[in-house]
């Protein structure tokens, strides 16, 4: 039997897949939570170099980077248990949602660490030297001079992994958790109208990332607004200069000009 195309599907479609919005975003959430946290303690041994932790922070960035998430996931919840078995911890029958939450988590920490350090490095080194030599102390240095420069550089390599950790919720369907993308699978699979189901899954994801892109884009603005204000200054600074040395050059031209007597 076939079914053709119906564009009215699209839109019964979208409320019923709405009612699982709150387990995606509670995946999101709980996987930029997590990986704000581990991403920064693991930036920390490489910013200072610590000898040990730097190596081991070095391994846990490369294997979250490197290999795939579906298979971090098929890992951690097939695998996790089974190592803790070993030590007596019974983890088998904790939801699948707390694995799935804990992979995401652990993934985005290895780019969250990358963003960071990549954002403190970008910072110039003299503001730091000179907020050490008006006797700030090495934590008032980062607070102050680092940090607020660091966040607003770091802001749009956010906006990008939290629209990817989106999108990637979709692969929690694989072990079984009922996100937006397993009510679309259950939805196609009753109706037999596949296409119209996962169009109408494709406008919920694509409104929510337009959503997401622009309240980061709001905060990256309000972040980044004293150095907006720096550059306008430094403009408004070598636009009076050039002014200056031109009417300096004009003058000496016209000094320079030679006069004739009738």
């Amino acid at each position: 039997m076939e079914y053709g195309f119906d564009i009215n599907y699209v839109f019964d479609f979208i409320p019923k897949l709405l009612s699982t919005l709150n387990i995606t975003l509670l995946i999101v959430a709980g996987a930029i939570g997590l990986g704000l946290l581990v991403g920064f303690l693991v930036a920390l041994p490489r910013l200072y170099n610590v000898p040990v932790l730097r190596n081991v922070s070095m391994v846990y960035v490369s294997f979250f980077r490197g290999t795939p998430v579906l298979i971090q996931l098929f890992l951690f919840y097939y695998g996790l248990p089974e190592i803790l078995k070993l030590v007596s911890i019974d983890i088998s029958k904790l939801p699948v949602l707390y694995f799935v939450i804990l992979t995401f988590g652990l993934n985005v920490g290895a780019y969250v660490s990358e963003t960071i350090r990549a954002a403190v490095l970008a910072v110039n080194r003299g503001q730091v030297e000179a907020a050490y030599a008006v006797g700030m102390t090495g934590y008032q240095a980062f607070t102050r001079i680092v940090l607020p420069q660091a966040v607003g550089i770091a802001v749009p390599v956010f906006t990008n992994l939290v629209i990817a950790m989106l999108k990637d919720t979709s692969l929690a369907f694989t072990l079984g958790v009922m996100e937006m993308t397993g009510k679309a699978q259950t939805l196609g699979s009753l109706s037999q109208h596949f296409i119209e189901t996962y169009i109408a899954l494709a406008l919920i994801y694509l409104v929510m990332s337009i959503v997401l892109e622009r309240l980061m884009l709001l905060a990256e603005r309000r972040l980044s607004r004293h150095l907006r204000r720096d550059s306008n200054e430094k403009n408004r600074f070598f636009s009076r200069k050039r002014k200056r040395l031109s009417l300096g050059g004009l003058t000496r031209e016209l000094k320079e000009v030679p006069r004739y007597e009738a």
